[in-house]
């Protein structure tokens, strides 16, 4: 009886990895080959990041913030913000839409393109960050 009982928790947990590899399978994107960043939702800088040959910083200054983006060749992450949280910092690495990155009190988005982005996912995109936009301006006027 304890031999089946094994045999069950065993088929379990393989259904169960089985299930995660294939769901993991079904939301890997493939990495971007370029790189949008805006600010105020305005496009500050466009990077090709298959053409990177030396990693390089880009310095997104406002009057009252700083960012400094780090681009390698095929990643980009936010190296370092003076924002409050950091939480734009801590996200780390990222070379595909699947973690774009958001800094949202400098209101900084990291958007990446792919070449299978169809019109619907980039108007889809595009109204995401003047959602975040508009949240994160109510957001600030509650706190005022």
């Amino acid at each position: 009886m304890r031999l089946k009982s094994n045999n069950f928790w065993f088929a379990a947990l393989g259904m169960v990895l089985l299930i995660s590899v294939i769901i993991n399978l079904l939301l890997m994107q493939p990495p971007a080959e370029w790189v949008r960043i805006y600010q105020n939702n305005v496009l500050i800088e466009r990077v090709d990041l298959s053409a990177v040959s030396e990693p390089f910083t880009i310095i997104a200054q406002s009057d009252l913030s700083t960012n400094v983006i780090l681009v390698e060749r095929g990643r980009i992450k936010m190296l370092s913000a003076d924002c409050p949280d950091g939480t734009c910092v801590r996200q780390g690495w990222s070379n595909n839409n699947a973690r774009p990155i958001v800094c949202l009190p400098h209101r900084i988005v990291i958007q990446f393109e792919n070449a299978s982005l169809s019109e619907v996912d980039a108007v889809i995109a595009s109204i995401e960050i003047e959602l975040q936009a508009i949240l994160w301006g109510n957001f600030r006027c509650v706190f005022r």
